[in-house]
């Protein structure tokens, strides 16, 4: 590439869509809340170790993970 060529080498970034970014918030959040609660639950039962409560668990670092990707996205 010149040093003298104007043009960028890469092009600007596409604006967001408000209405995506609102939409994975929403999802993050409902996806976080089970998680947590289940952490919360079974840290006052003495830490259950049911497949079940570790699957939600999961869902819950998922919801976590869908709101980071959301807020962290170009």
């Amino acid at each position: 590439m010149n040093i003298s060529d104007p043009t960028p080498p890469y092009p600007p970034p596409q604006p967001r869509s408000g209405c995506v970014t609102a939409f994975m918030l929403t999802v993050g959040i409902i996806l976080l809340i089970p998680g947590v609660l289940c952490v919360i639950v079974s840290a006052m039962i003495g830490g259950s170790a049911n497949p079940l409560t570790m699957l939600v668990i999961l869902m819950g670092f998922g919801g976590l993970a869908v709101i980071v990707w959301t807020v962290t996205r170009n």
